[in-house]
């Protein structure tokens, strides 16, 4: 069943989505398709946190306007949004 994480991938890269923070502009699904898709209430959620390699993810989370896509490394360090922005 898709949700919105977080979820661990098999390589340890851990995804979220910040539902408060989606807006269902879906750049997310435009640039990883095999990832994501929309809820019943519009909101980015993970079909198969699998569908694409963690490059192609990072860039799908750096395209979302809102930065409502969280990535963590297999450490736990927050790579997006940007620690140091915050």
């Amino acid at each position: 069943m898709p949700n919105s994480g977080p979820v661990v991938r098999s390589d340890g890269y851990e995804l979220e989505v910040d539902r408060d923070l989606c807006v269902t502009l879906a750049v997310c699904l435009g640039l990883a398709p095999e990832t994501f898709e929309l809820d019943t209430e519009g909101k980015a959620v993970f079909k198969n946190p699998e569908g694409e390699d963690i490059h192609t993810l990072l860039e799908a989370a750096k395209g979302c306007p809102v930065n409502a896509i969280i990535i963590r490394n297999k450490e736990g360090k927050r790579l997006w949004p940007d620690p140091e922005v915050d």
